[in-house]
């Protein structure tokens, strides 16, 4: 038998921050400002971080000057680098060239801890060549525009090892000219075998090493989809045309993409216009078009096809579509589905609706948020397509005063909680606020909710100065039940409630990127300043198959993983409280139980 000590509640304070960026950048917050997009954490317990930097004067991470490859006149390069758990930065690696738009939104990780991701690259010119390291670039340009050259590839697979050496860059396509160049890559997803699988959107010419052909009518912009998967070594295994007709265009910045392996599901949540006030385009997907602004896809894994469709409307404004986005996706360990977003509502109780339009009366779920104005929203859904609940502020403070648009954009969960990233100043969620002074622009916040109920549990912001317009965009779960974070500032961070380990940021031109840990615990230990006995009981211990776990809190859900960290079963509790190791070898294993209140515990176990 085995009993341990577990955390019951934490408390949670920002233990170290740090920024990066140059003297270019977006005079305001959107896609192309120097921010935080994406950030993982490794079985190593390192963090690893991709966003966006611009220029090439006095760009910096952490107070050391960082080499990008865009021109002084300004323009974004992708920007990989990974920290230790205290902070440290191990290393750094811009990607990209003299083109005002290289762009990746997201990366994952194998079971080493090295790092890929899909990025797309403008084309460059002579004097800014695009780069991948400091040692490997794309050629110049040809002299004819009609010559095939790799110059003009657009859109690729890069893998670096867990210390920021290029191991590999794969391009996604063939032969290609001035004439066919054009490329998109969409989110990656890692399975447990640690194979790739993401959505490519390629022009005419023979690609995915001479696995597909798009047709000639599709030129540059238009794009012809595929789901692909490539496996750890970035070699091509398999594809499925996905039945998106030509005319029909995902925007790269604001399409999410991740993959259930459980359930061998995809699914994909993007918007029919390129910002939230544009004129939306055609949508369709499996013969059935999009109605509103924003969408979510359930996609087969097997065959590409349509399992569900889930669209957010409310009222139009001034005749046109409500401003309402989806922004993050993700899927927990039950196949649950969360989604995070903004919605707008110009008045309040206005009904707001999740549902496919091509079936409202099975599928419509409404709800009335009791605020008006832009406002985040975090949303769970069952593997179905059934709405759970719904989370949008519950109030506005008493000094309300702006309808700034806020991102609500990062979703992480931690046992029994979800954490949302986004910004805020003026709303009340349930009995948390912030209440700034009138006038007073939103600052980085991170929510904390309980997965079963939405109820709030924390608000967790970072103080920065009135005039700016600071956001939270990325968050993860470390591997002591911490939290770290990434976003943009412009002006300064932390300032009147920074602890005093950290001192204030002060942005270095327009916005920068910054990274922060909110922690309840040091590096290596279990998260948590406030902790009761958690009595856990296993037996037998070794086990043949069935293991039995005792505790005084009611469990949830349980994952079991060997001891090289990778996840080899999960699931939730019946009334029996019993875990079937049948599936698995003799060995080492650990099991990490999560109950309805939130607690966790990690016990190892044996099978023999």
């Amino acid at each position: 038998m085995f009993s341990l000590q577990n955390v019951y509640t934490q408390t949670y304070q920002w233990q170290w921050a740090l920024h990066g960026g140059g003297n270019h950048g977006s005079g305001g917050f959107d896609y192309t400002s120097e921010q935080i997009y994406d950030v993982k954490v490794g079985t190593d317990n390192n963090y690893y971080f991709i966003g966006t930097l611009q220029g090439k004067n006095m760009v910096q991470l952490n107070g050391t000057p960082v080499t990008t490859y865009n021109s002084t006149m300004g323009g974004n390069d992708i920007f990989i680098f990974s920290t230790t758990c205290d902070g440290t930065v191990r290393w750094s690696q811009p990607i990209g060239g003299k083109n005002l738009f290289d762009a990746s939104y997201q990366l994952v990780l194998d079971n080493q801890n090295n790092v890929y991701a899909g990025v797309f690259v403008g084309l460059a010119d002579a004097s800014f060549p695009v780069h991948f390291s400091p040692n490997d670039a794309l050629p110049g340009p040809p002299q004819n525009s009609n010559i095939n050259s790799d110059f003009y590839k657009t859109g690729f697979l890069v893998k670096y090892d867990t210390n920021g050496n290029l191991k590999k860059r794969e391009p996604l396509q063939g032969s290609v000219n001035g004439n066919n160049f054009s490329s998109q890559i969409h989110d990656l997803a890692i399975d447990s075998n640690n194979n790739l699988h993401f959505i490519v959107g390629l022009s005419a010419g023979s690609h995915l090493n001479g696995n597909v052909t798009v047709p000639s009518g599709f030129t540059n912009y238009a794009y012809q989809y595929y789901l692909v998967k490539y496996d750890h070594n970035l070699n091509y295994v398999n594809n499925i045309l996905l039945p998106i007709p030509q005319g029909s265009l995902f925007f790269a910045h604001n399409t999410r993409f991740v993959y259930d392996e459980t359930l061998n599901r995809y699914y994909v949540s993007a918007s029919r216009s390129v910002n939230i006030t544009a004129q939306p385009g055609p949508f369709t997907y499996d013969g059935k078009a999009i109605v509103n602004r924003t969408f979510l896809l359930a996609i087969n894994g097997t065959d590409g096809s349509e399992v569900w469709r889930r669209e957010i409307y409310s009222d139009p404004v001034n005749g046109s579509l409500a401003s309402n986005t989806i922004s993050s996706i993700a899927v927990d360990s039950n196949s649950d589905v969360y989604l995070a977003g903004l919605i707008w509502t110009t008045v309040p109780n206005q009904e707001v609706k999740i549902y496919d339009p091509n079936n409202p009366t099975l599928t419509t779920y409404t709800f009335k948020p009791v605020v008006h104005t832009n406002m985040p929203l975090l949303a769970k859904l069952n593997s179905n397509g059934t709405v759970q609940w719904t989370k949008t502020p519950t109030a506005f403070a008493s000094n309300y005063t702006s309808n700034t648009s806020l991102e609500a954009k990062g979703i992480a969960f931690n046992g029994n909680e979800v954490a949302l990233s986004c910004s805020d100043s003026y709303f009340k969620w349930d009995s948390f606020s912030l209440n700034h002074p009138k006038f007073y622009m939103p600052d980085p916040v991170l929510l904390r909710f309980n997965k079963q109920t939405g109820s709030t549990l924390g608000m967790h912001d970072i103080k920065g100065d009135s005039g700016s317009n600071q956001s939270m965009t990325a968050v993860a779960t470390d591997r002591d039940g911490n939290y770290i974070v990434g976003g943009a500032f412009s002006g300064s961070l932390f300032t009147g409630n920074t602890p005093a380990s950290i001192a204030p940021l002060v942005s270095t031109g327009h916005y920068d990127l910054f990274v922060a840990k909110l922690g309840a615990s040091a590096c290596g230990t279990a998260a948590g300043t406030d902790v009761r006995k958690l009595k856990v009981t296993v037996y037998p211990n070794p086990a043949n198959e069935l293991v039995y776990i005792e505790t005084d809190e009611i469990l949830y859900d349980y994952v079991v993983y060997n001891v090289l960290g990778q996840h080899l079963l999960k699931g939730t509790f019946s009334s029996e409280n019993s875990i079937n190791l049948h599936s698995l070898a003799n060995g080492t294993y650990f099991i990490k139980l999560t109950t309805q209140h939130g607690s966790i515990a990690t016990v190892k176990i044996k099978k023999q």
